[in-house]
């Protein structure tokens, strides 16, 4: 069973499901409410342990209600919380959710004790399972000191990188140098190199340029386009499951959790990019981030029946 160290985000989610996101001073009633737990890091730990793997995350959140929500849920999902401080100088991360009837989202996050990480904290809680981890995993919803020591650390005892370079943000390419995978998204991508993603050719030469800055491999998530694959030996586009999205918040952190879960079993990169696919498409198949992340059995259903909505617990 792989084991994995996650470090980012814990956010209180409010999902919106609107007719479309309004426009300013608009008032529209939306069709339904719904508080889940989330954020990336979170999703990422979740999904990683449904997928039967162990998951150990890093992050803080606030003395208050949404707080004692998140880690009480996380914990009903089996992910180690012992990573995860709690401040008096800042509220838990929440965020409001705006989904439209297409599966496509808007979100507004106010970070919060999310922000507070540093390296000193990096030090008390990886070090201690640097023996017992098998890959580090990070997104970029904590800040860049925090994740630069977990970069030096993981380094030092041989631990695989694996980077979800998002959301966007001006960090260091120190961040991503080492890593086993990088993982942007299209827009972070985007962000990255300077130039829009509008073709294949475009996206070869954007995964080129990020495989020149030093990972191992770059996998970008194209959305329906599916992803694409680059290593120094190869370069590859794989397809996306076609589905009706119902909410895509969340799926890709299922996919690059599900992209290290197979890599850490040892698997060659179709099997790896066809399990991390399917583990995105069946995120995006269900509202909410955190709810929908598949477990195992459901993405082992999904692959031999091709069915979204086919579900094993």
């Amino acid at each position: 069973m792989p084991t994995i160290a996650v470090i980012g985000s814990i956010v209180m989610d409010i999902i919106v499901e609107t007719p479309r996101i309004p426009g300013s001073g608009e008032n529209l009633h939306a069709r339904q409410v719904t508080p889940a737990t989330g954020g990336k890091a979170a999703n990422a730990a979740v999904a990683f342990t449904r997928l039967r793997g162990r998951a150990h995350l890093i992050s803080n959140v606030g003395w208050d209600a949404f707080g004692d929500d998140a880690l009480a849920t996380l914990t009903d999902e089996g992910v180690s919380i012992a990573g995860v401080g709690r401040v008096h100088d800042a509220p838990t991360g929440a965020g409001v959710l705006l989904v439209e009837p297409d599966g496509q989202t808007a979100f507004i996050i106010a970070p919060g004790a999310n922000l507070t990480l540093t390296p000193d904290d990096i030090d008390a809680r990886l070090k201690p399972i640097l023996g017992e981890i098998d890959g580090l995993l990070f997104n970029f919803e904590a800040p860049e000191d925090a994740l630069l020591r977990a970069v030096a650390l993981a380094r030092a005892a041989d631990v695989p990188i694996f980077v979800d370079a998002g959301p966007a943000r001006p960090y260091t390419p120190e961040l991503w140098r080492h890593a086993a995978i990088l993982s942007p998204n299209q827009p972070e991508t985007e962000a990255i190199v300077g130039f829009a993603l509008d073709s294949d050719a475009a996206a070869r030469a954007a995964a080129s340029a990020l495989l020149s800055q030093g990972p191992r491999a770059v996998v970008l998530k194209l959305g329906a386009r599916g992803a694409l694959l680059a290593t120094p030996d190869m370069m590859q586009f794989f397809p996306a499951f076609p589905i009706r999205p119902v909410d895509t918040a969340g799926a890709g952190d299922a996919f690059t959790a599900g992209l290290a879960w197979a890599r850490l079993q040892g698997w060659a990169w179709e099997r790896s990019l066809r399990w991390a696919s399917a583990c995105g498409a069946l995120a995006a198949a269900r509202l909410g981030a955190m709810p929908s992340m598949p477990a195992r059995a459901r993405v082992e259903d999904f692959l031999e029946t091709g069915d979204p909505e086919s579900y094993a617990a």
